[in-house]
């Protein structure tokens, strides 16, 4: 596990550690967000071939909130040399009928694929709280809500656990289109960019669940962890 610390640039360590570590014919999987968006900002180009940047989780939203998906797969693909790909679909789906036809297209399920594919993962972790960006989409039910605050901690992906790492709403998971949490422990890098107070118990979540192999947060946040 490496931590990096550092409250005042977090995004620009991130966006440093990425720049150290891509390298030809990688394949780097994004979501998306205000946090990963700045990281995107401060990515300065590297010389790299064959280099993929796919996005792991659909991101169409069913309100005028902006996901910044389309700039963070733009930005990402400027930086390493690389034409993005788009997975242009809702995160939450209604019914899981709905989720197995668009997986059943062809395009999609290549795009999906990719995403289990690549090798360096970076995403960052949603707090359970109703003006987190996520909740502002339009995706949840009422029963979907009571389960979500009752439950989890956090969510990556749109993929919500609990305190252990847990997958806690297999109904909301079902629906959710991306990529599974279990493929980011395969990742050679899984990489978690994300600080603060009210991500403290997500991120611990994430840890005790195994997804993230590389953290990126603030000194004081990396001190709450090490005292949970």
């Amino acid at each position: 596990m490496r931590t990096v610390s550092s409250r005042p640039t977090l995004v620009k360590k991130a966006a440093a550690f990425l720049n150290e570590v891509v390298d030809h014919d990688d394949i780097i999987g994004v979501t998306w967000g205000t946090t990963l968006y700045h990281v995107a900002l401060e990515l300065k180009q590297k010389a790299c071939k064959n280099v993929k940047v796919v996005q792991l989780k659909g991101g169409v939203s069913h309100s005028e909130t902006n996901t910044y998906a389309n700039e963070i797969l733009y930005l990402f693909g400027k930086a390493f040399n690389s034409a993005p790909h788009h997975l242009p679909l809702p995160a939450i789906v209604d019914h899981v009928v709905v989720k197995q036809a668009m997986e059943a297209d062809r395009h999609i399920k290549k795009i999906l694929e990719m995403g289990k594919q690549s090798n360096i993962a970076v995403y960052t972790i949603g707090p359970i709280k109703s003006e987190s960006l996520l909740f502002q989409l339009g995706y949840f039910t009422e029963e979907d809500l009571q389960v979500i605050y009752s439950k989890a901690v956090g969510d990556i992906c749109s993929r919500f656990f609990d305190k252990d790492g847990k997958v806690c709403n297999e109904n909301l998971n079902a629906r959710t289109l991306g990529i599974e949490l279990e493929e980011l422990k395969k990742k050679k890098y899984s990489i978690l960019v994300a600080g603060g107070a009210h991500k403290i118990d997500g991120i611990y979540g994430a840890l005790k669940g195994k997804y993230t192999n590389v953290l990126v947060t603030d000194q004081f946040t990396a001190k709450f962890l090490l005292d949970k």
